[in-house]
């Protein structure tokens, strides 16, 4: 698994969110998730002047997950937010929220193929634990975004062999 430290400015996104545990199958359009980036494309294709005006670029979408161990401990719940990045929250269409993330370091990786859906095991489970780093809690709470840019994202199912994405987790040097 390659990661890279980077650091990345504070951003903000547009989008839906939903809280709750994973029901289904995990990369499918009929779980929670799935049926959360439907409704959020949905959106998107239906409301071109959003796309347009506001979107930085309408190209990518994002996913970000936020867990409290103890929140997923007790209850398997979580929060996921789906959206793009945009300019500013004026003015946001009252079926969005927005969510503001800050300037921080990150550790960057860009799963591809079966990767993208085993990457988070590898990650947490393996390089985490063997590197010189550790998640950056914010509160109790930790965070990841997932990007999923056109071109580059292919889709579910045998599509995703052909895809990749790119994956910023949070990080703090371990003392």
């Amino acid at each position: 698994m390659n990661v890279q430290i980077v650091q990345r400015e504070a951003v903000t996104f547009a989008g839906m969110s939903y809280y709750g545990p994973l029901t289904g199958e995990g990369w499918s359009s009929e779980n929670p998730i799935g049926q959360l980036w439907q409704r959020f494309n949905s959106f998107f294709d239906d409301t071109p002047a959003f796309s347009q005006e506001q979107a930085v670029n309408p190209g990518i979408g994002y996913e970000v997950s936020i867990w409290s161990e103890d929140e997923l401990q007790e209850s398997k719940s979580f929060y996921v937010f789906v959206g793009v990045e945009v300019r500013q929250l004026d003015g946001l269409h009252p079926k969005l929220v927005g969510k503001v993330l800050p300037a921080t370091t990150y550790a960057h990786l860009t799963p591809k193929g079966k990767e993208i859906t085993t990457w988070e095991r590898t990650f947490y489970e393996e390089w985490l634990p063997a590197s010189e780093f550790r998640l950056q809690g914010y509160g109790d709470y930790s965070f990841q975004i997932q990007a999923y840019e056109d071109g580059r994202f292919k889709g579910l199912g045998d599509l995703l062999q052909e895809s990749e994405i790119d994956v910023y987790i949070p990080v703090e040097r371990a003392e």
